[in-house]
C-alpha cells in the first residue's frame, strides 16, 4: 500500500519533468539564433528623379513677323483680246504652250473688218474731194467761207474714221507681247467674241514669279518696299522660297478694306521646284528693324498662361526645377516670344513640365 502510494506520488513529478526538457532546448535554441552572424542588407536604392527634356532659350526677331496667304502668278499676266467684234477665225496655241515675243496668237475672220475699212477709205477720199471742190468754189467766191470750213471738219472725221478702221484691222490679229506660257485659253475657232472679250491669258516670264497678296491696315504699315520675306506653297509644303516685297498698294481695295502686296520670289533659291500660276501659298515678312534680340521659348514649355504672362520651368547647373514668370511679347508658330529676355544659355524644360514642383530635382534625358 505505502509502496503503490509511493509510486503514485512519483510519477506526476516524472511527467512534468519530461515536459520541462524540450521546452529548455527551446529557449536554448532561440538564444543562439539570435547569437548568430546577421544576414547582410540591401543597399539603399538610388533617388528616383523625375525624367525631362530640357531646351536653350533661343534668340529671335524682336518683332513679330507679317504672316499672310496668297496667290502665285507671274507679275506680268496679260489678258489679249481683239479690238473688234467678230468670228474668230483661228487661235494658234493651247493652255500651257510657250510663246515667244511677236509670235502670232488668233486672228478674226477678215471679212467684216476688211468692208469697215474700204468703207472708212472710201469715205475718207470723197472727204478731200469735197474740200478740195470746196476750196476752189471759194476762190471764185462762189460758196461763202464758213462752208468751206465745213468741209474741212468733214475731211477730218473722215480721216479719223480711217485711221480707227485700220488700227481695227491691225488688230484683228493677237499677237504675244513677250516671251512667256499661255496660262489660259477662253475662247474657240468659229466663236463671234465682241470688243474686247478676252480671248488668251499670258504670262510673261521675263516680269518674274510674284506671290500676290492682301494685308490688313495694321499690317501693312509695318511693310515696306525691299522687306525680306519667307515664301512656302501647298504644294511644296517642305520647301521655303526666299522673297523680297516689290509692291504695296497705297490705297485699300473698296469692297475688301485689305492693301494689296507683291513678294518677288527668287527662282534661283530653289530651282529644282515647278512653280505654277494660281498656286496658294503663305508668306512671313520681316519688318526691318527688327533686331535678334528677343528671347524664345518652346510652347511646350509652358506649364500655364494666358495672353500677357506666363509659367514655366528653369532649370540650374545642379538641376533644380525652378517655377519661373516670363512675360508674352508675342507668339511665333510654337515659339513664345518673350518681352523681357532670359541668361543667355538658360534652360528650361520642354517636356514633363506639367507634374514638376518649384525646387525638385529632375534628371535630363535626352531630347
Amino acid at each position: 500500500m505505502n509502496t503503490s502510494v509511493a509510486l503514485f506520488a512519483k510519477k506526476p513529478f516524472s511527467l512534468f519533468a519530461h515536459a520541462m526538457v524540450p521546452m529548455a532546448l527551446v529557449a536554448s535554441l532561440v538564444t543562439l539564433s539570435g547569437c548568430g552572424p546577421k544576414e547582410p542588407q540591401a543597399a539603399p536604392a538610388e533617388a528616383n528623379y523625375r525624367l525631362v527634356q530640357v531646351s536653350e532659350v533661343k534668340s529671335g526677331p524682336s518683332t513679330e513677323s507679317v504672316t499672310a496667304s496668297g496667290v502665285g502668278a507671274f507679275r506680268d499676266e496679260s489678258r489679249l483680246s481683239f479690238k473688234v467684234g467678230g468670228v474668230v477665225k483661228t487661235i494658234l496655241v493651247r493652255e500651257g504652250e510657250q510663246v515667244k515675243k511677236g509670235q502670232l496668237l488668233a486672228s478674226l475672220d477678215q471679212q467684216d473688218v476688211n468692208a469697215a475699212l474700204t468703207q472708212a477709205q472710201a469715205g475718207f477720199e470723197k472727204a478731200q474731194r469735197d474740200l478740195e471742190r470746196g476750196k476752189s468754189l471759194r476762190a471764185q467766191e462762189v460758196i461763202p467761207q464758213v462752208q468751206v470750213e465745213n468741209l474741212e471738219t468733214a475731211a477730218k472725221v473722215a480721216q479719223a474714221t480711217l485711221s480707227q478702221a485700220q488700227f481695227a484691222s491691225a488688230t484683228a490679229s493677237i499677237k504675244a507681247p513677250a516671251d512667256g506660257v499661255v496660262l489660259k485659253r477662253f475662247s474657240q475657232p468659229s466663236e463671234v467674241v465682241a470688243p474686247g472679250q478676252p480671248i488668251l491669258l499670258i504670262g510673261s516670264e521675263s516680269s518674274g514669279f510674284v506671290l500676290k497678296a492682301a494685308l490688313s491696315d495694321k499690317q501693312a504699315v509695318r511693310v515696306a518696299l525691299g522687306n525680306e520675306a519667307k515664301v512656302q506653297f501647298d504644294a511644296h509644303p517642305s520647301t521655303e522660297w526666299t522673297g523680297k516685297v516689290i509692291e504695296r498698294s497705297q490705297a485699300s481695295d473698296p469692297i475688301t478694306g485689305t492693301y494689296g502686296i507683291q513678294v518677288a520670289i527668287d527662282m534661283a533659291s530653289v530651282a529644282d521646284k515647278k512653280l505654277l500660276s494660281g498656286m496658294q501659298g503663305n508668306l512671313s515678312i520681316r519688318p526691318q528693324g527688327s533686331a535678334e534680340d528677343r528671347s524664345y521659348v518652346p510652347l511646350s514649355a509652358v506649364v500655364e498662361g494666358n495672353n500677357k504672362e506666363a509659367w514655366l520651368f528653369t532649370v540650374d547647373a545642379n538641376n533644380v526645377a525652378k517655377r519661373t514668370p516670363v512675360k508674352v511679347a508675342f507668339v511665333k508658330q510654337d515659339q513664345l516670344a518673350l518681352l523681357e529676355p532670359l541668361p543667355q544659355g538658360t534652360k528650361v524644360v520642354s517636356s514633363g513640365a506639367a507634374y514638376l514642383r518649384d525646387g525638385e530635382t529632375v534628371r535630363i534625358v535626352g531630347n
